[in-house]
C-alpha cells in the first residue's frame, strides 16, 4: 500500500516536506554530478526531487502507478507524468539513461518485475537511483509521512533484488537522520542533524539512496542445486520353476 498522488503532494507542499526534499535532494545532486543524464525518468512520485534535479537529468519525464494516480500540472503547462503498469512500461528497450525511483518499490505488490522493466528500458550502463524507506530508521515506524507505508528495506534486502534483477550497486548513501517531528525545524537544524548522521549512525537513516548500473554480460543468479539420491537399480532375477524333467536329473 502506498500513498496517493494527492496526498503526496500535499505532504511535500508542507514546510516538512521541502525540507525532506532539500535534505535528500542534496545527497541525490552529489550522486548525479558525476554522471548526467539528458533522458531521464521518474517512476512512482519523483517530480518533487527531479525539479530539484534539473541540471543534472535533461528532459526528463514521469511515470505512476495507476494506484498511485497522477497530478496534473498548473494550467497552462504541459503535462509530463504518465499512467503506466510498474511491470509493462510502454517505453522501448534500452531508451532512458537513468532513472530515479521514488516512493514505488515500498508500494509495488511485484518489485522483481518493476526493476526488470527498468533494466530493460536503461541502456547498457546506465544507472538507477533509487530512494526507499530504510527499514532500521525512524521514518519507517511514523505512518504520517510517505516513508511509514508500505513495505521498506534493508541495505541487504535491496541488495539482494537489485543484484537478482542484474542491477549492480556502485553507490550507497544514507539520509532524514532527524527526527520526523511535525513541527517546522529550522534549515541550520536539521543539516546538523544530517551531519552528526553520517559520520556516527549511517545505517540509521530514514531512507537509503542506492545508485545501481545496469549490466548487460552477468550470468544469471544460480537456483539452489537439489540434492538428488540415485538408488541402484534393481535387476529382474527370473525364477526358474522346478519341473519333473529337472527333479529326474541325476536318479538312476
Amino acid at each position: 500500500m502506498n500513498f496517493e498522488a494527492t496526498q503526496l503532494q500535499s505532504w511535500y507542499e508542507e514546510p516538512r516536506g521541502r525540507l525532506v526534499v532539500r535534505l535528500v535532494g542534496g545527497v541525490m545532486e552529489r550522486l548525479l554530478k558525476e554522471n548526467p543524464s539528458e533522458r531521464t525518468l521518474g517512476l512512482g512520485f519523483a517530480q518533487p526531487y527531479l525539479d530539484w534535479l534539473r541540471p543534472w537529468t535533461g528532459h526528463a519525464i514521469g511515470a505512476a502507478p495507476a494506484e498511485m494516480g497522477v497530478v496534473l500540472g498548473a494550467p497552462g503547462k504541459f503535462n509530463r507524468t504518465a499512467q503506466v503498469r510498474p511491470d509493462a512500461l510502454p517505453f522501448p528497450d534500452a531508451w532512458f539513461e537513468r532513472v530515479v525511483m521514488v516512493h514505488l518499490l515500498e508500494g509495488t505488490s511485484d518489485p522483481k518485475a518493476a526493476l526488470r522493466e527498468v533494466w530493460r528500458i536503461l541502456v547498457p550502463g546506465g544507472r538507477l537511483l533509487i530512494l526507499v524507506a530504510n527499514r532500521g530508521g525512524v521514518w519507517a515506524r511514523r505512518d504520517t509521512t510517505p516513508f511509514g507505508w508500505g513495505r521498506p528495506y534493508s541495505p541487504r534486502q535491496l541488495r539482494l533484488i537489485l543484484e537478482e534483477t542484474l542491477l549492480v550497486p556502485r553507490q550507497w548513501n544514507y539520509a532524514l537522520f532527524l527526527p520526523p517531528l511535525k513541527r517546522k525545524l529550522s534549515w541550520r537544524w536539521a543539516s546538523a542533524w544530517e551531519k552528526a548522521g553520517n559520520r556516527w549512525f549511517a545505517p540509521m537513516g530514514g531512507v537509503i539512496l542506492c545508485e545501481a548500473e545496469k549490466v548487460v554480460y552477468a550470468s544469471t543468479p544460480l537456483l539452489k542445486k537439489r540434492v538428488i539420491i540415485r538408488r541402484p537399480s534393481r535387476l529382474p532375477i527370473p525364477v526358474t520353476e522346478k519341473t519333473g524333467l529337472s527333479s529326474g536329473i541325476g536318479k538312476t
